[in-house]
């Protein structure tokens, strides 16, 4: 999806995937699970992920930052997966990821509520440490959750 209005080329980025067809991406990711080393009904196949940015950031969101913050994501979130990332310019830009549940090895690559958490406060010091201009992007990952 190309950006008209600030002019920012179309995002495309992959982790052990080949070429820029879809086809050929959903038959990596088909055989990816194929290689898969314990089966069972309910497994993950794909993961779809996103990370959403403030329209008060959207100056600031280049088409390189996008690109070091998206590959930072594939790289950290799940190292040994098939992984590919695209960005949608919206008011508020966001990153879509989809990675395979499975890593080129064959293991689940599922990881807990706090390994996620502990990725996602990663990535919010990584974009805070790099990108202090999108302070009005920053959500707050290592403060609790009230009890309702």
């Amino acid at each position: 999806m190309q950006d008209i209005e600030q002019k920012r080329e179309q995002l495309v980025l992959k982790q052990f995937v080949q070429g820029y067809h879809s086809d050929k991406w959903v038959n990596a990711f088909k055989e990816n699970d194929n290689n898969r080393t314990f089966r069972h009904a309910k497994r993950t196949v794909l993961r779809h992920e996103i990370i959403s940015f403030s329209p008060k950031s959207n100056q600031y969101l280049t088409r390189d930052v996008l690109k070091t913050i998206a590959k930072y994501y594939l790289k950290h979130r799940s190292p040994k997966s098939l992984g590919i990332c695209t960005v949608h310019y919206d008011k508020a830009p966001h990153i879509h990821f989809v990675i395979s549940g499975v890593g080129i090895g064959g293991v689940s690559t599922r990881i807990s509520r706090e390994e996620f958490k502990a990725f996602k406060i990663k990535l919010q010091e990584f974009q805070q440490q790099l990108f202090p201009e999108l302070s009005h992007s920053i959500v707050n990952h290592s403060k609790k959750k009230a009890l309702s």
